[in-house]
C-alpha cells in the first residue's frame, strides 16, 4: 500500500515539500452526545435526527439569505 493514501497525505507533504494539512478533529462534547443517540430507541432517534436537520436546513437557509 502506498504510504502516502495510508497515511491520509499527498507525497509532497510526506517529503516534506508542502507543510501537512492539519484534520480537523471532531468536537469530543458532539461525538459523546452522537454515541447516546445511538443508544435510543428507534423512534425517539428518529425524533432527535428530525429537530437536528431542522437546525441544520434552518442554518442553510440563513446563510443563503
Amino acid at each position: 500500500m502506498d504510504l502516502a493514501q495510508a497515511l491520509k497525505v499527498s507525497t509532497d507533504e510526506l517529503l516534506g515539500v508542502k507543510p501537512v494539512k492539519k484534520i480537523k478533529q471532531p468536537d469530543s462534547r458532539l461525538l459523546r452526545r452522537m454515541q447516546q443517540i445511538e443508544k435510543l430507541d428507534a423512534a425517539t432517534k428518529r425524533q432527535v435526527i428530525q429537530v437536528i436537520d431542522t437546525f441544520i436546513e434552518n442554518a442553510k437557509l440563513k446563510k443563503q439569505a
